[in-house]
């Protein structure tokens, strides 16, 4: 297997940075980062893989659309000019907005996505008519390294704080949390191992499922914590697991979530 040109897009996100470390470490992977404000015109000759983690999720509509979208027509319109084999496009779970169901595939419908959820769909399809082969990976709140303003980093905080949580549907089925390691590691498999030609979209989370109510128990355990925890069954709000099952065929796999709630209360 030959060395493949990869650009990183962008490479000082907290995915990107995470990412950068790892395909450094790769001995057949070569490695250039791309900024936001990088000058397109200094890049020279043909790269094997664009992998786009840049995304903005909060901001006015103006900075959505010009960050999500108008920067996906113009990275695509690089790629074509570079000759790139394919695009690894970073997306959302976002995209799915209130959906409310036992569990989320690729063809799951939209319902009432939010401004960041629709950009990140609206990339997603420039991508897919950029008639270049391409991987997109959708993705929940993603953890490791450091705490973050994700749902599990945020029930963490109040733990601690012994807040009183009002949660919702804690007896159904959790495996919306990526670990940021496990992500890098199939995006490095996608590399150095995706085929020529063939689109996909994965949906990652964990490829465990487990109840919310264990979750909490959990943590309150790990962290000491004093917290009242109110449950409201509801189907108005939003509620699904992630089919993983694609991207488990590709060879994705993620560690336990108890080992996961285990780091986050030690960060």
């Amino acid at each position: 297997m030959g060395v493949k040109k990869v650009i990183l897009f962008s490479p000082h996100g907290y995915v990107g940075g995470f990412l950068k470390e790892r395909l450094l470490r790769e001995p057949n992977i070569q490695m250039y980062g791309m900024g936001r404000g990088s000058a397109y015109d200094k890049y020279d000759g043909d790269y094997d893989i664009l992998l786009y983690t840049a995304a903005v999720s909060n901001g006015s509509a103006d900075k959505y659309v010009q960050d999500n979208v108008v920067t996906a027509v113009a990275m695509m319109d690089f790629c074509r000019k570079h000759q790139v084999k394919r695009v690894i496009y970073l997306s959302s779970d976002s995209i799915y907005g209130d959906l409310h169901t036992d569990m989320a595939t690729e063809e799951a419908v939209m319902v009432t996505p939010s401004l960041y959820g629709t950009t990140k769909y609206l990339a997603e399809k420039i991508v897919m008519e950029s008639g270049l082969p391409y991987y997109i990976i959708r993705m929940p709140g993603i953890v490791g390294g450091r705490r973050r303003g994700v749902f599990l980093c945020h029930l963490i905080e109040k733990m601690k704080e012994n807040e009183n949580i009002v949660l919702y549907n804690m007896d159904k089925e959790f495996n919306n949390v990526l670990h940021i390691d496990d992500l890098s590691e199939f995006i490095l498999h996608l590399c150095v191992s995706g085929e020529n030609g063939k689109n996909e979209i994965f949906l990652l989370g964990n490829t465990e499922k487990i109840r919310l109510r264990e979750i909490v128990c959990c943590l309150k355990e790990l962290m000491h914590s004093e917290s009242q925890i109110e449950n409201i069954d509801t189907d108005k709000k939003r509620c699904f697991t992630l089919d993983v099952s694609k991207a488990v065929g590709y060879g994705y796999s993620s560690r336990r979530i108890r080992d996961i709630l285990q780091e986050l209360c030690h960060l």
